[in-house]
Formats: C-alpha cells, sequence, structure tokens
C-alpha cells in the first residue's frame, strides 16, 4: 500500500482480527507483479505496436489486473465501515482515516484506468478488423495486391500490412493512398467506402467495380481542373521569379492545399483558430518534426484542451516541438499525450507539465521512459507529494545512476 500510515488500522474479516495492510498483502503482491509485466510489455509495444503476441499479453494482463483491483476494491469497500467507526470512536486519527480514503479513491480511479484501456484495446480491435475487411475489398475490386501499391504506401507501411502488424489508423492511411493511386488523387474517400462497404452486404463484385469507376471519373475531372489552376500559379510564380516573390508564392500554395485542407476536415476549431493553428503546425514543421506527426500532435493539443486559449495551446506545442527536435527518440504527437497525461494525473498545468518533462531529459531523464512520469506521478501525487517532490524524487535516480526508474519508484511506492 502505498501510504504506509495505513498499516495502524486493523480490521475484522471472518471472526480474525488483523491489520489492514496485512489483510490486502496478497492482491496487493499480484496487483505489482501484473504491473510489472504489464510495463515490460507495454515498453515492446512503443517499439513494435503491431505485435500481436504482445497485444494479446497486454490484454490478458489488464483482464487479470482488472480483476486484482476490483477485487482490492471489494475488500476495501467492505473495509469501510469498520473504518468510519474506528474513527468515530477515536482508535484511529484523523490522518489514518485520510490515507484509508484517499486509498479507497486511488483504487477506484485505478480500477477505472484499466478498465478503460482494455475498452479502448477492444475499439482498435474492432477497427482495425473493419479497416482490414475494407482494404481486403479495396484488393477484390483492383485485382492487386498490396505489393502492387508498395511504391504509395512505401517499406515500413507496406511490411506492416503484410506482417499483420498494421493499426487501424495505418490501415486507413493505407486505404486513402491505394484509393488515389488506383482511382485518382482526388477521389472521393467517403463514396469509396460506401461502395466497398457493399461487398460486405452481398453486392455484385462488378457493380461495384462500376461504382467506382464512375467516382474514379469525378476525380479525374477534379484533378484536370486542379491542374488548369496549377498551371495558373505556375504562371503568377513565373511572373513573380524576377522580383523575388516565388518562394511566398510556393509557401502559399502549398500551405493552401495541404495545411489549410487538414485543418479545416480534421480540427474541431473555430474559424478565428485557424490561423494560429496554421502558424503553430508551420512551426513546429520548421523544427525538424515530420509534417504528419505536426498536425497530429498539434490537432490533439487543442482537442484535449478547448477551454485554452489558442496562444496557450500554442505555446504548448511550440514547447513540445523543440522538445521532440532537441531529443532523439521522442515523438512529437506521442510527448503531446504523455504532457496532458501529466497534467491530469498530477493535477498540473500543461506548461507546468512541460517544463517538469524538459527539466528531467536536461540531467539525463530517459527519453524511452517518459510515460512513467505520469503513471508514478500520479501514484506519488496521490501518496501526498507534490510536483516538485516528484520531480526532484525522479531526477534524484537520474542523478545516482539509478537509471531503472521502474525500481526506484517502486521502492518508494512501496514504503
Amino acid at each position: 500500500m502505498a501510504d504506509k500510515r495505513i498499516k495502524g488500522i486493523t480490521i475484522e474479516i471472518d471472526g480474525e482480527t488483523k491489520g489492514l495492510d496485512k489483510a490486502l498483502q496478497d492482491v496487493n503482491k499480484r496487483s505489482r507483479e501484473v504491473s510489472n509485466e504489464l510495463r515490460s510489455v507495454e515498453r515492446l509495444l512503443k517499439f513494435d505496436p503491431g505485435n500481436v503476441q504482445a497485444l494479446a499479453q497486454k490484454q490478458q494482463l489488464l483482464s487479470q489486473q482488472i480483476e486484482n483491483t476490483s477485487n482490492k476494491l471489494s475488500q476495501l469497500k467492505a473495509a469501510q465501515s469498520q473504518v468510519e467507526q474506528q474513527f468515530q470512536r477515536g482508535d484511529i486519527g484523523a490522518e489514518q482515516y485520510r490515507a484509508f480514503q484517499r486509498e479507497l479513491q486511488f483504487t477506484q480511479a485505478q480500477l477505472n484506468k484499466y478498465t478503460q484501456e482494455l475498452r479502448d484495446m477492444e475499439q482498435e480491435q474492432q477497427k482495425a478488423q473493419q479497416s482490414t475487411k475494407q482494404l481486403e475489398n479495396l484488393f477484390k475490386v483492383t485485382g492487386k495486391s498490396v505489393d502492387d501499391f508498395a511504391n504509395a504506401l512505401g517499406t515500413k507501411l507496406t511490411n506492416a500490412i503484410k506482417g499483420g502488424k498494421a493499426s487501424s489508423a495505418q490501415l486507413e492511411e493505407a486505404i486513402e493512398k491505394i484509393g488515389k493511386e488506383a482511382l485518382g488523387t482526388n477521389i472521393d474517400l467517403d463514396k469509396m467506402r460506401q461502395a466497398l462497404s457493399q461487398l460486405d452486404k452481398g453486392a455484385n463484385l462488378d457493380s461495384v467495380r462500376k461504382e467506382l469507376d464512375k467516382i474514379s471519373q469525378a476525380a479525374n475531372e477534379s484533378e484536370k481542373e486542379i491542374g488548369e489552376l496549377g498551371n495558373e500559379l505556375t504562371n503568377l510564380a513565373s511572373g513573380l521569379a524576377a522580383g523575388g516573390g516565388i518562394a511566398g508564392v510556393i509557401q502559399t500554395a502549398l500551405d493552401t492545399s495541404q495545411v489549410n485542407t487538414k485543418i479545416d476536415i480534421t480540427f474541431d476549431v473555430p474559424e478565428k483558430s485557424k490561423k494560429t493553428v496554421k502558424d503553430a503546425v508551420n512551426q513546429i514543421t520548421a523544427y525538424g518534426v515530420d509534417a504528419e506527426s505536426a498536425l497530429e500532435g498539434v490537432r490533439r493539443q487543442w482537442a484535449l484542451n478547448a477551454d485554452a486559449s489558442d496562444e496557450a495551446n500554442r505555446k504548448i506545442v511550440e514547447g513540445a516541438g523543440a522538445i521532440a527536435s532537441a531529443y532523439s527518440g521522442i515523438d512529437f504527437t506521442e510527448l503531446i499525450q504523455e504532457i496532458n497525461e501529466m497534467s491530469k494525473e498530477m493535477g498540473i498545468t500543461n506548461e507546468e507539465a512541460l517544463g517538469l518533462t524538459n527539466a528531467l531529459l536536461k540531467i539525463g531523464f530517459p527519453p524511452e521512459q517518459l510515460d512513467i512520469i505520469a503513471e508514478y506521478g500520479k501514484q506519488l501525487h496521490d501518496a501526498g507529494f507534490s510536483a516538485e517532490e516528484i520531480q526532484a524524487i525522479m531526477a534524484a535516480g537520474v542523478e545516482t545512476g539509478t537509471w531503472n526508474i521502474d525500481n526506484l519508484l517502486d521502492k518508494i511506492l512501496s514504503l
């Protein structure tokens, strides 16, 4: 149990009086064992997200942890009335009583977290199955295989699909790229998906091909119109070249055709926010962050902090972009997610979470272990440590060469 002050509480179970910490000893031990194995699996998944065996293990371990945590919560709730009575009689002090309440709330929060993780995994599996089926339908209609589109997909995505390790997001990306390659750059992807889904409802393959042919023709007409517009832009650029304005024209064309379109489609932000968003994406891309990752990270920051001001969100994403470019092995989008989780779990602002991350990295905190800051930060926060104390504890592990931060924090939390 994280708070040693709870050790002074005794309860009666099946006619036997024992310390509450002793009563929970077995379930706490099982929970720690599963947690250690779960962290190992999650680290493997960070480097190999589509590892089927690891995903199956994670699902199994989450189920075990839900069972362990449910048992612990049941024991705590069963003891709650006794603890209330002891507090009313003065047998235990306010400090012990608060420690018990914290443990009860923390256990409930853990159960909610594990349950949500398992639910998210199941939803991801469903999405991946649906996307896999749609991709198979696309291959049926085109009469081709994934290898035929390897140039459009790239080696990494092609191998992920062939190895059965592609995530739902990767499969959706593949469907989009193959659809554009086979049917036209400006293909209406929604209409294409609707046509492909007819195969699952028993539609004839030829009828689906005819429908896709119509969609492809519409896309080709659209491409012709865009090509004409492109010629106009080229002529305009040529006219400005002598005056040194061609770079601005090209940049504007790129912004309009790529960033603006994706922001309009995927960002749920007011019109007045779009300029700030676009400027932030361009700035982060300038740091060397991949354009797609920059877009997704910025989108996630605004989505998770819809009530924050545009300037506040921009400050966070630009700070995260600078960190991602400075330290190898840090993914910008994942960093945004970790910062928001730290903020939520530790009760601090995004800016404070960003500062904490930056401070730890500066003194040598392993970049590949950033995920445990939020995980252990919450546990330390719930145990009564402040954000400054949490930073000091983790920094001490780095400064003393305790590179296995997990072991260091497990020892602290078991006190």
